[in-house]
């Protein structure tokens, strides 16, 4: 969305002196998109996620489950059990390491190894346990979005105007990583990737399998999709307003639930500064779901966390929202002004701020 940010970037809280875990309360709007009426339906009080009414109801409330179709078929009582994979952003402790780093919000990790650029200059490396930095030249300007691509085993990293992938072997194959040298990290530029128009520039990207999805600068936000190799780029379709959001709508930042086939996206109402996300289907850009967020200041980067759930950065503020089920599960205040973050692996997850590189560790290495 570029310079669509929100009007009002700074906050009025006083950031606590320690990191603050706040469970919050917060009243949710929820859109959900009925594929057998073709109609959308708004619910401000359910707080149950309704799939297919003729087959399963669930409620949260009871944690009970009962399934219909057999009319032999009892109610069953579920006990809930603890996911030992669950990410639990209330019980996020202070980060075993924070490292100085420039301004800027550019951040991703695949399971072993952490990338972000440090300055115009410089991408690093960051590998755990200890996190050590792996600097790397970089001489194609600022970095708008890295994400990373398991199908093709590459991190993809776009620029204003151009789209570039690095495959170093040490980010797949951790036991290498301390003997690789910094020489067979290659930096791959895809020269037919650009802008469609001399007066637009990139701004987010995300993929799912091979397709590449990148959103351009601005309101009325046009997405396109690009069928990916690891050397090669084609255009495959273009998706504009309204379709993608309204002409006074901007598109903010864009991620993926590949396991679903899902394309997750910030959008930001420039009537009235009023964030929301919402669900898209991958294959045609169609909204599945979509809730507004309690958001008043600063803008919403997205994240994805273990078990297909999704946060919500508030960038240039201090609030994380995590996502589960398509219902907010928790929110948390953090220490210092955010810019984003991501989890590596289920092991660790990493926040930006505004001048650090923090590391939390939420689970226990074996």
């Amino acid at each position: 969305m570029g310079n669509s940010r929100s009007t009002v970037t700074q906050s009025n809280h006083n950031p606590p002196s320690q990191v603050q875990i706040i469970q919050e309360e917060v009243s949710e709007k929820q859109v959900h998109f009925d594929s057998q009426e073709k109609s959308v339906k708004v619910n401000s009080q359910e707080k149950s996620v309704q799939l297919d009414p003729q087959e399963t109801l669930v409620k949260d409330d009871t944690q009970e489950k009962s399934v219909k179709g057999d009319p032999q078929e009892k109610t069953v009582d579920v006990t809930p059990q603890e996911n030992p994979d669950a990410f639990d952003l209330t019980k996020l402790t202070q980060p075993i390491s924070i490292s100085h780093a420039k301004p800027g919000n550019t951040i991703c990790g695949n399971d072993h190894v952490l990338l972000l650029q440090d300055g115009s200059t410089t991408i690093e490396f960051r590998i755990p346990p200890k996190f050590q930095s792996k600097c790397i030249p970089w001489n194609y300007g600022l970095i708008r979005d890295i994400i990373w691509c398991s199908n093709l085993n590459i991190f993809i990293l776009l620029t204003r105007d151009s789209l570039l992938s690095i495959s170093p072997e040490g980010a797949i194959v951790p036991a290498k990583t301390t003997t690789k040298s910094l020489d067979d990290f290659k930096i791959h530029k895809y020269p037919t990737v650009k802008p469609y128009d001399s007066s637009v520039v990139f701004w987010r990207c995300t993929c799912i399998g091979t397709s590449l999805f990148i959103t351009y600068s601005g309101f009325g936000t046009v997405i396109d999709e690009y069928s990916m190799r690891a050397n090669s780029c084609k255009i495959v379709n273009r998706y504009m307003p309204p379709n993608t959001c309204a002409v006074y709508e901007g598109i903010w930042c864009i991620r993926s639930l590949e396991s679903r086939n899902q394309l997750g996206l910030t959008i930001m109402d420039a009537r009235n500064n009023q964030w929301r996300v919402e669900l898209r289907n991958g294959d045609d850009c169609t909204i599945v779901w979509k809730m507004v967020l309690p958001i008043q200041f600063g803008d919403c980067e997205l994240t994805i966390l273990p078990n297909e759930e999704w946060l919500i950065v508030n960038s240039c503020g201090i609030r994380l929202i995590q996502i589960a089920n398509q219902k907010i599960k928790a929110g948390v205040e953090y220490e210092r002004e955010l810019r984003n973050a991501v989890a590596i692996g289920k092991s660790y997850f990493a926040i930006r701020t505004k001048s650090t590189v923090e590391i939390h560790r939420v689970k226990q290495l074996k």
